[in-house]
């Protein structure tokens, strides 16, 4: 009787019964309700919390020191575009063929006018937009979205394809921006490092880290970052506050990061010495705190 009390608490606090509802209760239906507040309760004690579940720090471990920023040797870094959202830290270098493709524009040109008035043709890619929000001689602007190779359809192609179009299949010293809404992954997942080669430099913003639990976005991610790590170097990194900081694993990460990748040929690279944000960030929306990332070396 202790024993069927001790049940009845636990089915009487799940289902909101009065100890008066007791006597009405009888054994079938109450042995119905102890099998299924068992249930429950085994669901609950294996049901993943984000914040803390080892399974997500496994993976974060994984993908984490592919994305560790580095220090340029013998490099300065500028700010290229607006101040706040549409601006990217990056390394001062040209690139010699002074071709930049940018994937992703929605209202904002304001890297791609900073790079053209630097005297370089940018090549510009998005299907939501009916028209650029500003012109510039340099801007060769087409309404379609990139993306990998094996999910073109007619709104989207993939970046191979326009350089062949473009005829840029021999440039070997391009730059390369990208904000095109989580895209990014199934793109650098299947370029070839010849392509990815080809760009000096690579300034992207990298969307969908509060998915870190899904594993196709998971396995993508890390194909993607394990195929830029063979080619380039990150060297900055900044968190998007438009959306808040999480803790995912045991690790503080945002949403959205932005990335800056430097080709390895260019200069080595030693320990970073910097702290995030720099002193050349700034926050997407200036009405948050920006996000406070530290060395971002976490092994």
């Amino acid at each position: 009787m202790n024993t069927k009390k001790s049940a009845w608490n636990k089915v009487q606090n799940a289902i909101g019964l009065s100890e008066a509802n007791a006597a009405d209760l009888n054994d079938e239906r109450f042995l119905y309700l102890k099998t299924r507040i068992a249930k429950l309760e085994k669901s609950f004690r294996f049901a993943r919390i984000p914040e803390s579940d080892i399974g997500i720090n496994e993976m974060l471990k994984s993908v984490l020191p592919l994305m560790a920023p580095k220090d340029p040797v013998g490099m300065e870094f500028e700010r290229v575009g607006r101040s706040y959202d549409g601006g990217y830290v990056m390394v001062k270098h040209d690139a010699k063929d002074r071709i930049a493709y940018s994937l992703g524009i929605n209202r904002d040109v304001s890297w791609d006018l900073d790079i053209a008035n630097r005297g370089y043709d940018i090549f510009q890619y998005d299907h939501t937009i009916d028209k650029l929000p500003q012109d510039h001689i340099g801007f060769h602007w087409k309404k379609l979205g990139i993306t990998a190779a094996n999910q073109r359809t007619k709104e989207l192609s993939s970046l191979d394809e326009q350089m062949r179009q473009n005829g840029h299949e021999d440039c070997t010293d391009m730059l390369l921006k990208l904000d095109i809404e989580g895209h990014e992954w199934s793109v650098f997942a299947e370029l070839p490092s010849e392509t990815l080669s080809k760009f000096t430099q690579i300034a992207v913003e990298c969307h969908g880290f509060d998915r870190i639990q899904k594993l196709p976005w998971f396995r993508t991610t890390k194909e993607a970052l394990e195929n830029l790590y063979k080619t380039h170097q990150v060297v900055h990194i900044h968190g998007n506050n438009n959306s808040q900081l999480r803790v995912l694993g045991g690790f503080p990460m945002p949403k959205t990061f932005e990335l800056t990748l430097l080709r390895r040929d260019i200069c080595d690279f030693t320990a970073c010495s910097r702290v995030f944000p720099t002193e050349l960030d700034q926050p997407n929306n200036p009405n948050f705190a920006d996000h406070f990332l530290g060395n971002f070396n976490y092994f």
